[in-house]
């Protein structure tokens, strides 16, 4: 070393075969070393420039190791001395029956909601009009149920002179049915009795009210026998008796047998026999006592050949002893029924039939109360009827449907009145001894909602019939009109509807229009159309409770005094409240 306080030094470090921590753990060692030595010389002098230069150039590298991986061989068996045998023995096994004592969960049995199955409603309203209405019946039975049913409805007074054009309705009916594991059984009694007076007399007669009175009086009773299980054959026989009686001297009583079966031969096959026979006999001032019977077979054969397609083939054979013409007393006619179901909720149908309609006077007097004395009473024989129509749904709620009907009649009646300051308030029957054509047509849509319900339908009816020249050649003086059925609607349309408002309140409207009515007035000889027939009602009912509530009806809202039967006014705005309860 040439000076003392300084000096050179260089130090080289080969690292061959040293790890890289090892080489770092080194290199910290040395430069600690060198720092010191120089902090001990700091009196000596500076400290010159130190270089310190690793060389590192030897990468490691291993030869590759070679592998033989030798298979170990199988190990040779050697046999076992002595031999293995196996015995199979049958061990028997016995447990005891497990009878386990299960306890099911037993849920509380829900009460049965009391039901009120007696019911009382009356009230009153203008026209001197009360009004009573009851249900008596039984509590809840498996077997069996019974009750009584009573109704009453009157006006003191009318349209036409106060009292002249009273009227009233009441009825009274007992009934009750049985029942067992195979039949069921009910029956009927029942009364019923309408009162009006013939208040279609020229205007200023005088004329008291006891001298136009009228009054039918019914006295009825009826059994019905049913199976009351699902079965491959069904039937039903029902048996009846009505004897009926008016103000004056006709009387007229009637008993009909009717029975009505099927038998199921597969599950888109069957039989289906229905037959009915009436014995009508009638008494009248002027008519003397006649027999009537009319006897009816209809079997037919359903089938269905083609998926949701199903046929009814059959025929209707009647036997009925009228004596109006030389008509034939045996019938025979097509009973032909198809029934197509385009989707799940539409079907289409067609059919083509015939039959005879019974016409007595009992019918008669519930289509029109002011007929005549000793009138003339003959079926009609609807000798050929095609129908069709489409029904379906067009949603869950929403319902539809529309039809049509062509009907070739015989011996069809229509309505007359009778000449006379107080026999024109009094009709005869007129018929047809040629062929009347009717075609009806009708359509109706619906909705049906848990608190809303609406139903509108409408029907139109078009004649073509001898009938009405016949009578208008008589009594115009040769003068005749094209077509048209007298005293008879064609058309008519009606709406229905109701809203129940929180179950407290319900609402009730209900509209209906019917025109085209021509009549023959006979003293004037002129044939009238009469106005077309607009009436409004309504009907509100509070719910004070489960048990009791209080109405109020209004009926012909728009006061019209419109006409159905010529010379006969309606009752114009009417007006009734009451209450009902159940018990």
């Amino acid at each position: 070393m040439k000076e003392r306080n300084r000096y050179d030094l260089v130090f080289r470090v080969t690292v061959h075969t040293m790890n890289r921590k090892l080489q770092a753990l080194f290199v910290g060692v040395f430069v600690l070393f060198l720092l010191n030595t120089a902090q001990a010389q700091d009196d000596e002098g500076e400290i010159q420039k130190v270089e310190i230069e690793i060389i590192k150039n030897k990468q490691v590298s291993v030869p590759k190791a070679s592998r033989n991986f030798e298979k170990i061989p199988p190990r040779a068996a050697e046999p076992i001395k002595p031999e293995i045998t196996y015995q199979y023995k049958n061990l028997p096994f016995h447990v005891p029956d497990f009878n386990p004592a299960i306890r099911p969960l037993r849920l509380k049995a829900e009460p049965l909601s009391k039901i009120y199955s007696n019911y009382i409603s009356a009230g009153f309203g203008n026209y001197s009009s009360p009004y009573a209405e009851a249900y008596i019946t039984n509590k809840r039975s498996k077997n069996k149920y019974y009750g009584a049913k009573f109704f009453h409805r009157s006006f003191m007074n009318g349209p036409v002179d106060a009292d002249n054009s009273a009227s009233g309705n009441t009825e009274l009916r007992l009934f009750g049915k049985a029942m067992s594991e195979k039949v069921a059984l009910d029956g009927f009694v029942n009364y019923e009795n309408t009162t009006t007076h013939f208040y279609g007399y020229r205007p200023g007669q005088d004329v008291s009210a006891s001298s136009i009175r009228q009054s039918y009086n019914i006295v009825s009773a009826g059994s019905k026998l049913e199976n009351a299980k699902t079965s491959d054959l069904s039937y039903q026989l029902v048996a009846g008796y009505s004897y009926l009686s008016d103000h004056f001297a006709a009387s007229e009583s009637e008993i009909n047998l009717n029975w009505a079966s099927a038998y199921k031969i597969s599950k888109k096959n069957r039989i289906v026999i229905n037959s009915d026979y009436f014995l009508i006999d009638r008494k009248d001032s002027m008519v003397p006592s006649h027999t009537r019977q009319i006897f009816k077979v209809k079997p037919a054969f359903e089938f269905s050949s083609i998926d949701k397609l199903t046929v009814l083939v059959g025929a209707n054979m009647t036997y009925e002893n009228d004596t109006i013409g030389n008509q034939n007393k045996i019938h025979v006619y097509p009973n032909i029924k198809a029934d197509y179901s385009v989707s799940p909720s539409v079907n289409v149908y067609a059919g083509l039939t015939g039959d005879i309609d019974k016409v007595s006077l009992h019918s008669l007097s519930r289509e029109n109360v002011w007929i005549n004395s000793n009138i003339a009473i003959f079926n009609t024989n609807r000798a050929l009827e095609f129908f069709g129509g489409l029904q379906g749904k067009i949603s869950s709620k929403v319902y539809a449907g529309a039809g049509l009907s062509v009907s070739t009649l015989k011996n069809f009646y229509y309505y007359q009145s009778d000449t006379g300051a107080t026999q024109r308030a009094k009709f005869n029957t007129a018929y047809d001894n040629g062929n009347t054509v009717r075609t009806q047509f009708f359509g109706e849509l619906g909705y049906s909602g848990k608190t809303f319900k609406i139903n509108s339908r409408i029907d139109y009816w078009a004649y073509s019939s001898s009938i009405a020249n016949q009578i208008a050649s008589l009594y115009l003086l040769g003068k005749t009109f094209a077509s048209g059925a007298l005293q008879r609607p064609s058309y008519r349309y009606s709406i229905n509807s109701s809203y129940n408002i929180y179950d407290k309140l319900l609402l009730q409207v209900d509209f209906i229009a019917q025109g085209g009515i021509k009549a023959l007035d006979r003293e004037t000889k002129s044939l009238t159309s009469l106005k077309a027939a607009l009436d409004l009602n309504a009907k509100v009912n509070y719910f004070v409770s489960n048990q009791f509530s209080v109405f109020l009806n209004f009926n012909n809202i728009f006061a019209s005094n419109y006409q159905l039967y010529l010379n006969y006014p309606v009752r114009g705005f009417q007006v009734m409240g009451g209450a009902s309860w159940s018990f």
